[in-house]
């Protein structure tokens, strides 16, 4: 698996065509469910790198290049979108000392990206929250596959073949 900037965790085979990882877990890590993974890549998305929680699969093979980390204390799902999110932006940018270097990944280390500061809710209202988030996205996610549907069925009425629908 890896991480992307917008998605959170997806399956390489959805990226690529073929799978990176070849015959050698050497270079990847085992994530455990709840385990959350900071990719210090920079995108446009994210140009300070991108926080995730591990949530939807008991274990993940990723790449070792991203700083992988658990708590006991909090939220997993719900420390990810407060790591996303603006005011530790700012922290970030001032840790990150030169960009992104030749292999596209900033110059961050675990020690610096695990000093960033964060207030946190008791963990009662983090999971009330968490689950809300949880809700709201499953929504979202539900009416864009309606939509593309929808899509797809007036192409078909518009005169495109049956293919069109598959």
């Amino acid at each position: 698996m890896m991480i992307t900037a917008n998605d959170g965790f997806i399956n390489q085979s959805e990226r690529y065509s073929t799978d990176n990882a070849g015959q050698s877990l050497k270079k990847y890590i085992l994530l455990h469910k709840g385990e959350l993974a900071y990719n210090h890549g920079a995108s446009k998305l994210r140009p300070y790198g991108s926080c995730f929680a591990l949530t939807t699969e008991e274990n993940a093979r990723i790449p070792f290049v991203y700083h992988c980390f658990s708590t006991d204390t909090e939220n997993p799902e719900f420390l990810s979108r407060v790591l996303n999110g603006k005011t530790i932006k700012g922290q970030l940018r001032k840790i990150v000392s030169s960009g992104a270097r030749m292999d596209g990944l900033l110059n961050i280390s675990y020690e610096e990206y695990t000093s960033i500061s964060v207030v946190m809710p008791e963990k009662a209202e983090q999971d009330i929250i968490s689950e809300f988030f949880r809700g709201l996205d499953n929504l979202i996610t539900l009416h864009q596959r309606k939509y593309k549907l929808a899509k797809k069925c007036k192409q078909f009425f518009l005169g495109n073949s049956v293919s069109s629908l598959k």
